[in-house]
């Protein structure tokens, strides 16, 4: 026989008074209450239970709680960077516009105004000046060799020696219509091939207004300078033919007009090439003889 129902369980209904049961988490369905017992239910609650064959594998399962319907699905977790870039064992690139070190903090407001200020500065003199070279238009004077004479020339051919004295007049014509000329520390030289000078000689310094020819006139003084075998050429023959000297100026030039003047200057005036024919019984003199012969001038 089955037992009764009635007398092992509780009534069907619970007592209206005891508390609700609580309520179920979000996304999880809500814990039903148990049905109520049946004649059935007893009979295999009775019953003996069927032996455990898979109790081992059961040991290790776990129940996942199922999720509701209205809940999202969750998403699968993203790849890492290891599974990424198994094949390679680089770390990934930076991003093409990674820097390794902070930007440096702009520099302060004031030391930018002052560097402003500077670089204005430059511009508006370095404009000035070119305005005013365009005004006043600063020309190269012009020189020119009036006159070269050689006098008591005296040659010494055992030990190959040159004794005279060279007079030369140069003439410098200064172009500019604005601005005044002055040259400091003139030197002058003569030789007779382009090699090193056999005489050499300070001059005084000068000035020329504008639009100004000044002829500058001096004398050098050749005693015992070595002159080499191709130059003494004509003097070994008793003074007979020509030979060429060079006359050269070196001096340092300076433009100015009123308060304005320009930075210093070296000018070099180089007229190479000038023959000289000798002349006389004895050929104790030589002389330039033609017109004005134009010289280079580097400035």
């Amino acid at each position: 026989m089955h037992p009764s129902s009635s007398s092992s369980h509780p009534p069907d209904h619970p007592n209206p008074k005891s508390p609700p049961p609580p309520a179920p988490a979000m996304g999880y369905p809500a814990n039903l209450p148990p049905p109520p017992p049946s004649s059935n239910a007893a009979y295999f609650a009775s019953a003996a239970p069927p032996p455990r064959r898979h109790q081992r594998h059961r040991r290790f399962r776990r129940r996942l709680p199922l999720p509701c319907a209205d809940a999202p699905l969750p998403l699968p977790p993203a790849p890492s960077s290891s599974a990424r870039y198994h094949h390679h064992h680089y770390p990934p690139p930076p991003p093409p516009h990674h820097h390794p070190y902070p930007p440096h903090p702009p520099p302060p407001t004031c030391l930018r105004r002052l560097l402003g200020l500077v670089v204005a500065a430059f511009l508006l003199l370095g404009a000035a000046t070119f305005i005013v070279w365009l005004l006043l238009r600063p020309r190269v004077p012009a020189f020119s060799l009036a006159s070269l004479t050689l006098s008591r020339v005296a040659y010494s051919a055992a030990n190959s020696s040159l004794s005279a004295s060279f007079d030369a007049s140069l003439l410098a014509d200064n172009p500019n219509s604005k601005l005044t000329v002055t040259y400091f520390s003139p030197l002058a030289s003569v030789s007779l091939a382009p090699s090193s000078p056999i005489a050499v000689a300070t001059l005084p310094p000068f000035a020329q207004p504008p639009r100004n020819t000044t002829t500058l006139a001096f004398r050098l003084e050749v005693d015992g300078a070595y002159v080499g075998p191709d130059d003494a050429a004509p003097l070994k023959g008793g003074g007979v033919g020509t030979m060429e000297v060079q006359v050269r100026l070196a001096a340092v030039a300076v433009f100015d007009r009123g308060g304005w003047r320009t930075r210093r200057r070296v000018m070099r005036v180089m007229c190479d090439g000038v023959p000289v024919a000798f002349r006389g019984k004895n050929g104790m003199e030589a002389a330039f003889t033609g017109p004005a012969r134009r010289c280079d001038v580097v400035l």
